[in-house]
């Protein structure tokens, strides 16, 4: 069975935890100028994040505990920095395999966390996303699961992939 990778911002976390972060010390942006993948390291290092405070999508988690209980390896893959990902995978207990993230020096965003994933998951993977940027991974990915998409996202990701799953 191949495993499942599952993006946190928009798809297993309502809500985008940069902004989550960004909200608690906006002037923090002044970072950006710096790049993504450095931004987002150093607003996670300075801003603590508290997993049990997010938002989930809990129609999507009990799904992912049902893939888990069947065996399924699933693993959180994130553009979000790793020491996010990290302590929102910490959060439930066993749930996720591994996490892919970004790393202060990459931005594991679209192409890049394709790249990640096929180096990683050469056999194939499964993927859960929520935005135009997953539609180059859903195009290699041997299920897309579609999770709160605009329309059109979804749509496209239909015409690239073979949709296995849409949760709204």
């Amino acid at each position: 069975m191949v495993p499942l990778c599952v993006d946190l911002d928009g798809t297993l976390c309502r809500e985008d935890t940069l902004l989550v972060l960004l909200r608690r010390k906006p002037w923090l942006l002044a970072w950006l100028v710096r790049g993504r993948a450095v931004f987002k390291q150093r607003i996670a290092r300075c801003v603590p994040i508290d997993p049990a405070l997010l938002e989930y999508n809990d129609e999507l988690l009990a799904f992912l505990r049902a893939e888990k209980a069947g065996g399924r390896e699933l693993w959180l893959v994130t553009a979000a920095d790793r020491t996010v990902a990290e302590k929102v995978a910490e959060h439930f207990d066993g749930l996720f395999a591994g996490v892919l993230a970004s790393d202060g020096a990459v931005n594991l965003k679209g192409e890049r966390k394709l790249r990640a994933l096929e180096a990683k998951f050469p056999s194939g993977f499964d993927y859960a996303g929520n935005s135009a940027p997953d539609l180059p991974i859903w195009r290699r990915a041997r299920n897309a699961i579609v999770v709160n998409a605009a329309p059109r996202v979804l749509r496209r990701a239909r015409s690239l992939s073979n949709v296995s799953r849409v949760f709204r």
